[in-house]
């Protein structure tokens, strides 16, 4: 079982932060932090901006530290643009120490029984995400050493949106490769929703900006593969990957109702 979200924690010097507890509206990471609890993963996904609203190291002892932390064993994070508005990452990279890739780069892989897992740093201007950037060459070395028959790729941008943000075109790349490899899911936040799209090029993504910190509006046209949205609802999605398939359930938060299930064969 797996547990994934993103945009997860306020700055304890945020207005609604709230001792910890949060406000209705936003700083629910307490509250997804509980959902952890129930589901028990056997892997947490952090999909990037963990920390608002710079990943300092401070406020990830305070907030991050205190809610998600407790599964930080257990979880595989993913580096958001929030970040790296520290210099280089510096905070988030000495919260997770070792095995989230190299300080300031942040592209590492993993199994999870028989699914092979990717996590890539998608703040192209700084790391760089074309083929024949040293990301880009590494993600095709590892798709090659790895030819798992499911595959699940995550980073922070999403690559197609019908969020505030919208399409990120820069992490293009990543696309095609996996694609080419016969990758299954992509997972990604930055917009601060769920939204699950139709597969495309073998590939079904999904954004799950849901991890607390607050959430978006969408656009008011949602792009054609977009199959389900949701704006209004903190949670996580929960994942059980199979052999040769996977289940997807969103699971809100206390108090919430929304929800999105199904099942999906590996390519």
């Amino acid at each position: 079982m797996v547990a994934a979200a993103g945009d997860i924690a306020c700055s304890p010097t945020d207005n609604g932060f709230n001792g910890g507890a949060g406000s209705t509206y936003v700083c629910n990471e307490a509250n997804t932090a509980k959902l952890l609890d129930a589901i028990q993963p056997d892997a947490v996904l952090a999909l990037g901006d963990l920390q608002y609203e710079n990943g300092a190291a401070d406020a990830f002892a305070a907030s991050y530290g205190s809610t998600w932390g407790r599964w930080k064993d257990k979880t595989h994070p993913a580096v958001g643009n929030h970040e790296f508005n520290t210099r280089g990452g510096a905070g988030y990279f000495a919260y997770w120490g070792s095995g989230v890739g190299a300080p300031g780069k942040g592209w590492y892989s993993f199994d999870v029984g028989a699914w092979h897992l990717i996590a890539l740093n998608s703040n192209c201007s700084i790391v760089g995400c074309g083929v024949d950037s040293e990301q880009g060459r590494w993600l095709a070395a590892d798709l090659a050493a790895h030819p798992a028959q499911c595959t699940l790729a995550y980073w922070h941008h999403p690559r197609y949106s019908s969020g505030l943000h919208g399409d990120n075109p820069g992490v293009e790349p990543f696309w095609q490769l996996l694609s080419a490899a016969h990758a299954d899911l992509v997972l990604v936040g930055h917009d601060h929703d769920y939204e699950r799209y139709a597969v495309q090029r073998g590939i079904r993504q999904f954004t799950v900006g849901t991890g607390g910190r607050n959430l978006y509006v969408f656009q008011a046209q949602p792009e054609a593969n977009s199959e389900v949205r949701n704006s209004v609802t903190f949670g996580v999605l929960q994942l059980t990957l199979h052999p040769a398939s996977y289940d997807w359930k969103f699971v809100p938060i206390a108090g919430q109702t929304f929800t999105d299930s199904g099942t999906q064969n590996c390519t």
